[in-house]
């Protein structure tokens, strides 16, 4: 092989006249692989990565990725120390790898589950000069050409590229590539349903139901039933039989939210399913055996609840297989801009309203509130926003009262006096400040931002910022 490895047009044997070869590039047989695949030399640049890997990583089937792009997004995620001694071990030992799994992330900083073969690049003198690594997607969702992003369909909607954010989307994905049982932890307002229905689309159980029962919304009388079914004459209005939830859910998912409120009674009754994998209807006698893969959600504390007295302890620890904590908006303030566009973007066609700018005054407010609803907060505040406001602008006038008072940071913080602009000239300048900030410095300035250095860099190359030499 040459230095690189990947150019070396290299002989293969036509299987119809024995010992007539046919020259091949193997760039070109790798761009037909189905996997990604990339290499390196010894100092962990990238010198090659084949179509597949485009598509894993940006989401289009150009014939050749862009190395530079490429080494950002694997800096920022596959490149981490533990990554990175690894090759050094290999190279230095001579040794290859198979089947390691870890995750990287695309160029919209979603995390992607991943299997790697790592094998040595060689000269011709049969020095180590590299190594090339094969990509396997354990996602099961599709990465396809012409799709609109890798997110699977419960995610598409979140929002964000906060480290809080994507730390908690890390223990997502990972919840669904299995069947255990998952607790959902969080305020309300902060997307746990949209969760749930994220982890059972990815996991092994998305072509089986999702089924969801809100246990704060029904009176116990009425949730026993909902859960399990009753059979014709159980009680005044049972006119016919009817099944339950866990029926319903048989071999898919039953999302469980707000399973804090859950009765003393019910709580028993859903131990026993979880233990036993099997109930009894309302007023029946027959005894149902189900397959469900529980996923529940709480605004509560549960370890409060269980020392209080409220909540049955064995059954806390059942559900609390894999917990899982949504961050509320006040932890990943660095999302509030793009949910900002992104609700603009949404309301804009809903209603028809061509509103594309906002005003200083009202993007520091929503900047700096503390939003006490979280993400459902926001978006109902964006929806009054287009409801009252004529167009082309959204004012601190069109914003509906708030329920919580502003920080004292921003009631003490001049609002900013520079002209309205469209969202993409306000996001533009929010990265100068950052920038100039951090003296230009794209890796501190990207940690200031909540984002990742390959998506800085993209949005330096769109807005056509020069970094300073």
């Amino acid at each position: 092989m040459n230095k690189t490895g990947l150019g070396f047009p290299f002989p293969i044997k036509n299987g119809n006249r024995s010992g007539v070869g046919m020259k091949f590039d193997a760039a070109a047989i790798l761009n037909a692989m189905s996997e990604g695949v990339f290499a390196v030399n010894t100092d962990k640049k990238v010198i090659f990565a084949n179509r597949a890997l485009g598509r894993m990583l940006f989401h289009h089937d150009e014939a050749a990725a862009d190395l530079q792009a490429v080494q950002q997004i694997l800096s920022d995620s596959i490149f981490v120390p533990k990554h990175a001694a690894l090759l050094d071990r290999l190279m230095f030992n001579r040794e290859r790898v198979s089947h390691y799994e870890t995750v990287l992330r695309d160029l919209n900083g979603m995390p992607i589950p991943v299997q790697i073969h790592i094998d040595l690049l060689l000269d011709e003198a049969g020095e180590v000069v590299g190594a090339v690594e094969i990509v396997r997607n354990l996602a099961p969702f599709s990465s396809e050409p012409g799709e609109k992003q890798s997110r699977p369909s419960g995610l598409r909607s979140l929002v964000g590229k906060s480290k809080k954010l994507l730390e908690m989307l890390d223990l997502v994905a990972s919840a669904s590539g299995s069947t255990a049982t998952v607790l959902l932890e969080g305020e309300s307002g902060t997307g746990k349903e949209l969760i749930a229905r994220a982890i059972h689309q990815m996991g092994p159980r998305r072509e089986k139901p999702f089924i969801a029962v809100n246990c704060a919304s029904l009176p116990d009388e009425l949730l026993e039933s909902e859960l399990f079914g009753h059979m014709k004459g159980a009680f005044t209005t049972a006119i016919y039989d009817r099944p339950g939830r866990f029926e319903l859910a048989d071999h898919g998912t039953l999302f469980l939210d707000e399973i804090g409120d859950m009765s003393p009674t019910a709580q028993a009754k859903v131990l026993r399913v979880l233990q036993e994998h099997e109930f009894e209807r309302v007023g029946g006698t027959k005894t149902i055996q189900v397959d469900v893969r529980i996923i529940a959600a709480t605004n509560k504390d549960l370890t409060e609840e269980v020392h209080a007295g409220k909540f049955r302890e064995d059954l806390y620890y059942r559900i609390r297989v894999f917990p899982i904590r949504v961050p509320p908006l006040r932890e990943r303030k660095d999302d509030i801009f793009p949910l900002i566009k992104h609700f603009m973007a949404k309301f804009s066609r809903e209603t028809g309203k061509q509103i594309s700018n906002i005003s200083p005054e009202a993007l520091e407010y929503l900047l700096s509130y503390d939003y006490p609803g979280n993400v459902r907060e926001l978006e109902n505040m964006i929806e009054h926003a287009f409801v009252t406001s004529p167009g082309p602008t959204l004012s601190i006038e069109h914003l509906p009262k708030p329920v919580a008072p502003l920080s004292k940071q921003a009631k003490q913080a001049p609002l900013s006096s520079r002209k309205e602009g469209t969202l993409a000239d306000q996001e533009k300048t929010l990265m100068l400040k950052a920038l100039e900030k951090t003296d230009w410095n794209q890796a501190k300035a990207a940690e200031e931002l909540g984002i990742s250095r390959s998506t800085l860099w993209r949005r330096l190359k769109e807005y056509d910022i020069k970094i300073p030499k």
